[in-house]
């Protein structure tokens, strides 16, 4: 294609940056078979497992990087071994996993397959398709993604062709009514896929299926059913997450207070057993207790006894957001409080956000 050009994320990379941005760990990288293999499920920890003792074998070998997708995400073309020709998508981070794209080789992954269904960046740009984390996508258009997502063997499979239908230009009625049937999927990795595109793309028809999704025994289908009644803004969302607010999975809780913060029907008794410690609520995280100090701010009642506790938390972070929420709701009777505090603060970091607040 050139030295450079156009492509996905940042366009492709030069010759020279495909071989030094990434995949120079030892003399001789190329010559070693990569180890991506089309139609291999990587999972997250596969990543570590790989390294050897002196980088020899690299997760990366017989690979040259095409695309850079900002901070530790690639494409890489594989060059040696039984996958050569096919592309991958990695996270020097090793989440998500490693993924071999379908595409047969670079032309079709760049352009288009000769005159098979095989439409990708060019093709799908042009078309009006979401290509922002182009590679993601199982190629084809929505019949070709409506067939996997009905009757792949694979969950995996399944659930990424859910997320595929989220790069197209919109959810059609028949896409919808695929998602509603996938969100009853035996799987709750497909059940989370098909949620997850249903709130990003404000598919109304999936909400009776969301609503069933509330009580789903896994978290993460939990959570992705609050938020289709938060991006839908329904009008009872408020009161399907209250109860969720005692979840036992800290991100549902999570998406149960943006939720609530979203509708205008936040009170600070509701955050206030996440901030304190009591009730069937309190989770005893530092995450959940931060972000319930976060959510402070969006209450619509008196919360200043709330943020003078959170003063007081034993995790910096908390601390923090307790300081910078007082500021945003302007509770100036906690002034007196913060100096004292100042006094004895030992982060850094919160005690650059009291200086601030106190002197504003």
């Amino acid at each position: 294609m050139g030295d450079g050009g156009a492509g996905p994320a940042y366009g492709l990379l030069t010759l020279a940056d495909t071989y030094d941005t990434v995949s120079d760990s030892f003399a001789g990288h190329l010559l070693e078979p990569s180890p991506f293999v089309p139609d291999t499920l990587y999972a997250e920890g596969w990543w570590d497992g790989f390294w050897g003792p002196d980088d020899r074998p690299d997760p990366l070998q017989g690979t040259l990087a095409m695309v850079h997708h900002g901070c530790t995400g690639y494409t890489q073309l594989v060059v040696t071994g039984p996958g050569r020709g096919r592309i991958v998508n990695v996270d020097l981070n090793g989440v998500p996993a490693p993924y071999v794209l379908e595409d047969p080789d670079f032309l079709s992954w760049y352009e288009r397959w000769l005159d098979s269904w095989y439409e990708r960046w060019l093709d799908e740009l042009l078309a009006g398709y979401h290509v922002t984390w182009f590679g993601e996508k199982i190629p084809g258009d929505e019949a070709a993604l409506l067939r996997v997502l009905a009757g792949d063997p694979s969950p995996q499979r399944r659930a990424r062709a859910a997320r595929s239908l989220g790069f197209l230009p919109r959810i059609t009625p028949t896409a919808a009514g695929a998602l509603t049937s996938a969100a009853a999927d035996a799987d709750p990795l497909v059940r989370r896929a098909a949620l997850e595109v249903a709130w990003r793309s404000k598919a109304a028809a999936v909400e009776p299926a969301a609503r069933s999704a509330l009580t789903d025994p896994d978290a993460a289908v939990r959570a992705e059913a609050i938020s289709v009644l938060r991006a839908l803004g329904t009008a009872d969302a408020a009161e399907r997450a209250r109860p969720l607010l005692a979840d036992p999975d800290e991100e549902v809780a999570w998406r149960a207070m943006r939720a609530m913060a979203d509708s205008g029907r936040m009170s600070a008794a509701d955050l206030a057993p996440l901030i304190t410690g009591s009730g069937a609520g309190a989770h005893g995280s530092a995450r959940t207790r931060e972000a319930a100090v976060y959510f402070l701010v969006k209450a619509r009642d008196e919360v200043a006894g709330l943020l003078a506790t959170a003063l007081g938390d034993a995790d910096p972070r908390v601390r923090r957001q307790a300081v910078q929420s007082g500021e945003q709701r302007d509770e100036r009777s906690l002034l007196p409080l913060m100096r004292r505090m100042r006094e004895a603060e030992t982060d850094s970091y919160v005690r650059i956000n009291l200086d601030r607040v106190i002197a504003a």
